[in-house]
């Protein structure tokens, strides 16, 4: 299966900005909502996290052209099955939420905690999209340019990479390969 391309760059990548955005944007809309009882906040949510599923899955479907040509028992392929199923996760919750939302935008059933669970999900899926190219190079051409520029770094971000780390071990290597 062929990698997925726009004008010779990955469209994987160009793809995720809508549900990065949008799905964390919901969460804080509806958490708004909750705060205020403004419905507009509630509205603003429903189609915030309407886009963002739209827009997961067409970054779902560019992501899994990728997901193919990796390798079976690699490091790469099981840092993709976490971010892909986190991935995937996030939008199941966000599909019910918006279902269950479609005739009133009022929290129901546990929507404020599927709103927050889908945010985190696509944030710490980021985390692991970031490794996949940044650490493993997934679809970079070439040497990095800033490769050995020096990183800020945030209070506790080496603990945070070890647990990432220690979490992702937990997920197999194993997956399908088309080529």
């Amino acid at each position: 299966m062929p990698k997925s391309t726009l004008a010779g760059h990955p469209l994987h990548p160009m793809l995720i900005v809508a549900p990065a955005a949008l799905i964390p944007f919901g969460f804080i809309l509806d958490a708004m909502h909750r705060a205020t009882d403004n419905d507009d906040y509630a509205n603003a949510s429903y189609y915030s996290l309407a886009g963002g599923l739209i827009g997961g899955l067409a970054a779902g479907v560019a992501g899994a052209m990728d997901y193919m040509a990796i390798e079976r028992d690699t490091d790469v392929k099981r840092t993709a099955n976490v971010h892909a199923i986190l991935n995937t996760g996030a939008l199941a919750l966000t599909a019910a939420n918006v279902v269950m939302r479609k005739d009133t935008r009022h929290h129901r059933g546990g929507s404020l905690a599927m709103s927050a669970l889908a945010a985190a999900g696509v944030l710490v899926s980021g985390w692991f999209g970031g490794r996949l190219v940044y650490e493993q190079g997934m679809r970079v051409k070439g040497v990095s340019p800033v490769q050995d520029v020096p990183e800020i770094k945030a209070p506790g971000d080496a603990a945070m990479k070890h647990a990432m780390l220690a979490a992702e071990k937990y997920v197999p290597a194993n997956g399908p390969v088309m080529r």
